[in-house]
């Protein structure tokens, strides 16, 4: 039986990949090579599950690398001043903060890729939290290290032993305006599940499925739930976001629950909020609220504490694809930031996304459906909001 032929998420050999696009002018020829030997050599499977394995730690995986060599970027530019007789504090501070600069522009191009509007920032926490991460490993080295083992050998030994914190802090602080991007798919439409597949690939961050019947819009067509099997198979590695738009949300949970990671129900339902969320919960899902341009946040101000996340629709009829990004959204999402219990959810933005749209919108997840299904090249659309719209200048 022949192979079937697997699109790699970071594929050498795909005509456009964010590894080819991001990384081929940065990494020796031979590493590009390296990988189209690799994806030729292993069978089609165990290259899937390389690639979901490659997915899921991307982020964590180059945060890694680049630390390793910022280090030694650090103890190289060190040692050189030591030769030339630079005083001991002089050396390890110009060094110190020749690695914190290398490493931070890295993660900015590389990994997290930070809209320009927002480095400023991102740098100064990544500063503050590389200064603090140094002063608790002189700490820890003061205390629980040989004195006796090399200046070198004991960066390399404590870094190793507390960078997963400095990680997890400079996700929450440093880099915490890297946006995901998801593509909508309607469960009701008569779309070939392989063919978007084809044509998106891994790309996104996530997948985001809308569920529309008729007791929340007019002329919804039939609502397909079977197709929820096959988007959790053809996108395993990917998060399943499923949005439903009904009155009587409990009625889909069942059919849903086991392909979807979070599930949106909107305040407007006609049943009581807290008993579908805490169905949802007791399902081991994130339970979210979905609201529309209409919705008072006062009125749900209470319910936010129960829920995971906040999808909010910025167009003016959601269930239909298409519209046009409404302007005042922005407002809502500010008023959203500035809610004194806003760390407790993620906020995920739907309507009008593309990328002129999307630097401005200041959430963690955003969807769009139209701006990448309709381009004439989805996955380049993808990596262009994925980078705020900054794809042609990287």
């Amino acid at each position: 039986m022949a192979h079937q032929s697997i699109e790699p998420i970071y594929s050498c050999n795909s005509a456009f990949s964010p590894f080819k696009t991001f990384y081929s002018k940065a990494w020796p020829p031979v590493l590009l090579w390296s990988g189209r030997l690799v994806n030729q050599i292993l069978h089609p499977e165990i290259i899937k599950i390389l690639h979901g394995f490659i997915y899921r730690i991307r982020f964590l995986g180059v945060y890694i690398i680049i630390g390793i060599l910022s280090l030694l970027l650090e103890l190289a530019v060190r040692r050189q001043l030591e030769l030339l007789g630079t005083n001991f504090y002089i050396s390890a501070s110009l060094s110190l903060a020749i690695g914190i600069v290398f490493a931070f522009f890295g993660n900015v191009y590389f990994n997290f890729r930070i809209p320009p509007t927002r480095r400023n920032r991102a740098f100064l926490y990544f500063v503050s939290i590389s200064l603090f991460s140094g002063l608790l490993q002189w700490g820890v080295s003061r205390t629980v290290i040989d004195l006796e083992w090399s200046y070198e050998q004991g960066r390399f030994i404590i870094s190793g032993v507390l960078f997963i914190v400095a990680y997890f802090l400079h996700r929450r602080f440093s880099f915490r305006d890297f946006k995901r991007v998801g593509v909508a798919i309607y469960a009701n439409g008569v779309e070939n599940l392989n063919s978007i597949h084809e044509r998106i690939g891994h790309y996104p961050d996530f997948i985001h499925v809308d569920i529309v019947d008729s007791s929340f819009t007019s002329s919804p067509e039939e609502v397909k739930t079977y197709r929820m099997e096959t988007i959790k198979a053809l996108w395993r590695n990917q998060e399943i976001h499923t949005h439903i738009m009904s009155k009587t949300p409990s009625i889909w949970l069942s059919e849903v629950l086991p392909y979807s990671d979070i599930v949106y129900i909107h305040w407007e339902c006609d049943e009581d909020i807290k008993t579908v969320l805490d169905i949802i919960h007791k399902a081991d899902k994130k339970a979210g609220l979905a609201l529309t341009m209409k919705t008072t946040l006062d009125d749900v101000k209470e319910i936010f504490k129960q829920m995971d996340a906040v999808l909010l629709l910025t167009i003016s009829e959601p269930g239909y694809s298409g519209q046009k990004f409404d302007i005042e959204g922005l407002k809502r999402i500010e008023q959203l930031n500035e809610l004194p219990f806003r760390d407790h959810f993620r906020v995920c933005v739907d309507g009008g996304i593309n990328e002129k749209i999307i630097s401005l919108v200041q959430v963690e997840d955003v969807v769009s459906g139209a701006s990448v299904l309709s381009h004439s090249n989805p996955k380049q659309q993808i990596l262009r909001l994925q980078t705020s719209g900054r794809y042609e200048v990287l």
